[in-house]
């Protein structure tokens, strides 16, 4: 019986104690990353889509941009798992030529920024000398963050970890700065860094804190989390240890660890509750909690969810009219 990726992953990373494998079908613009030790996954080849994993203590994260970790290479006539136990480099020489929101390209020989209101000159900066990914860039003798230099940066150190994470020698960078105090020598990020919704956003750790960055203000250090056990989920929302669940950085105060599950779309559960993001939703009817909202619904658009007595859009209670209509402006041809 064939499952889908994602909700495995998701049972997976809740239980990690209980695991059976399954086999799931994938389509050949996915990609698997698993963070943790590879020694820990066994693995079978199949010349049919189908694949059969066995997951022991490590973390999953599904995306189809995940920059290092195990992949899931494809061929002709058969799918195996490659291991790359390094972080692979994504700063690459500059090539686009096309502007692209938040992203570098060239023109008349030299490097532009994208913005959001214009295209800013990287000034003394050669095309040549100067490679980028997405929003981050360096040259020989600068790194930058847009079209912003990041004051003493080291270029010859510097790499990026994802979309939301930058490092080099002496300090960790985001999009909203440097990180105060962060242990450089074992700092790793728990997931892709960017959210549903394209903005970068995501979990890191070091040996002594947890860190949780929104793309909006200063990096969140996560007071009173179990650093080793600490992981996310890989939406870069949700992440757990071994005593708690933490949505968009924040505990979840109420929630029954052993019986709480991720279903999509923000909304969770346990034995008694249901919750959207951080918040539990009063009333709602858990064991009939259903979520309605499509999985190619546009990336900002309200989520929607019923039960047998209710109807949700995010976490507040409407009527079902309005929410019917709501659902259809998701769903036209129904």
């Amino acid at each position: 019986m064939k499952q889908d990726f994602t909700i495995w992953r998701n049972q997976i990373l809740q239980n990690p104690q209980n695991i059976s494998p399954l086999k799931f079908g994938m389509s050949q613009d996915e990609v698997i990353e698993i963070f943790g030790n590879p020694d820990a996954v066994s693995t079978m080849r199949s010349h049919e889509k189908p694949l059969i994993l066995k997951y022991h203590d490590i973390e999953l994260h599904f995306d189809r941009k995940a920059p290092h970790g195990l992949y899931l290479v494809y061929s002709d006539d058969e799918i195996e798992l490659s291991i790359t136990d390094h972080h692979e480099e994504l700063l690459q020489p500059i090539t686009s030529t096309e502007p692209v929101d938040n992203e570098f390209f060239l023109r008349d020989g030299a490097v532009y920024f994208s913005g959001l209101y214009e295209n800013g000159l990287l000034k003394g900066v050669s095309p040549k000398d100067f490679c980028c990914w997405h929003y981050w860039g360096k040259s020989s003798t600068a790194c930058f963050l847009g079209g912003i230099r990041l004051r003493g940066a080291d270029p010859a150190s510097f790499r990026v970890l994802n979309y939301a994470y930058a490092m080099d020698k002496t300090a960790v960078y985001t999009t909203s700065g440097r990180i105060p105090d962060v242990e450089l020598a074992t700092f790793q990020v728990l997931d892709n860094g960017q959210n549903d919704s394209g903005a970068p956003q995501g979990y890191a750790k070091d040996s002594r804190q947890v860190y949780f960055h929104n793309g909006d203000g200063r990096v969140k250090i996560i007071k009173g989390a179990e650093v080793s056990s600490f992981r996310s989920l890989g939406d870069t929302y949700f992440a757990r240890d071994e005593k708690r669940i933490y949505a968009y950085g924040k505990q979840l105060p109420k929630a029954d660890l052993p019986s709480w599950e991720l279903l999509s779309h923000w909304y969770s559960r346990d034995a008694r509750r249901v919750y959207y993001l951080n918040r539990e939703i009063k009333g709602a009817v858990r064991d009939s909690f259903t979520v309605c909202t499509p999985l190619d619904a546009p990336p900002l658009a309200d989520h929607l969810a019923r039960d047998k007595e209710h109807f949700y859009q995010n976490d507040e209670m409407i009527e079902e009219p309005l929410w019917r209509e709501r659902l259809h402006e998701l769903k036209p041809e129904q």
